[in-house]
């Protein structure tokens, strides 16, 4: 009867320590993967690449005016892929267009021609920028350059048919931009963007003049890849 209570005790510590065994595994096994989930999103919240990408549209307003017209407001519009590193170093990818209102009067003699269209750039560029997190604002700052594909509209006159001929020269010329501007956090993967960006073209001849520099304000939208 004794050996009997003896074991039916023996069995009741063996169980009941089997049962501590299976909830301390249990616990370690939760906090393990507790911990591993934590580290995930630690490491997606601190790596150090990041890619974003992106569409902008704005106004454009040229350096220089038209003298003798009302002010010349054109239009922007770019698409970019922006990879940041560190959360405070960027690196942008870039192509814009931009369109403006294009004049030129002529004469020939006795014929005239009086060109009253549009003139546009398409923009290739490779940036560099700094920004700066203040919670869900983000002021930065951004340079670069690139080649600026031109299009203007040009005339010409065959003396002997009395013709003025029209055609577009279209040329390459090297831009110089710079920017400033702020992100605003949506969510972790939406960004909104409010930029200003100054183009120059230092080669661009200035007769006829295209009024291709100016100042873009821009409203972009990002996205987290």
């Amino acid at each position: 009867m004794i050996m009997t209570t003896n074991r039916k005790h023996q069995q009741q510590e063996i169980g009941k320590q089997r049962i501590l065994n299976n909830f301390f595994t249990v616990l370690l096994l939760i906090g393990a993967s507790a911990s591993a989930k934590a580290q995930v999103r630690n490491e997606l919240s601190d790596r150090k690449w990041l890619i974003e990408f992106g569409g902008a549209v704005g106004l454009f307003t040229p350096f220089q005016q038209a003298k003798e017209d009302k002010i010349l407001i054109g239009t922007s519009s770019l698409t970019a892929i922006q990879f940041n590193y560190k959360k405070q170093f960027f690196g942008r990818l870039q192509v814009g267009e931009t369109r403006i209102g294009f004049k030129n009067k002529t004469s020939y003699g006795t014929v005239n021609s009086d060109i009253n269209v549009a003139a546009s750039n398409l923009n290739v560029g490779a940036f560099v920028g700094y920004h700066y997190g203040l919670g869900n604002w983000q002021p930065f700052v951004i340079l670069g350059a690139g080649p600026s594909l031109i299009g203007v509209p040009v005339t010409s006159f065959e003396p002997e048919t009395n013709t003025v001929q029209y055609k577009t020269d279209t040329r390459t010329y090297l831009h110089a931009t710079g920017g400033i501007g702020v992100n605003y956090s949506l969510s972790r993967s939406i960004m909104l963007l409010l930029e200003c960006q100054a183009t120059s073209l230092p080669g661009l001849p200035k007769e006829p003049s295209t009024h291709l520099e100016g100042i873009s304000a821009l409203i972009n939208v990002k996205i987290s890849l």
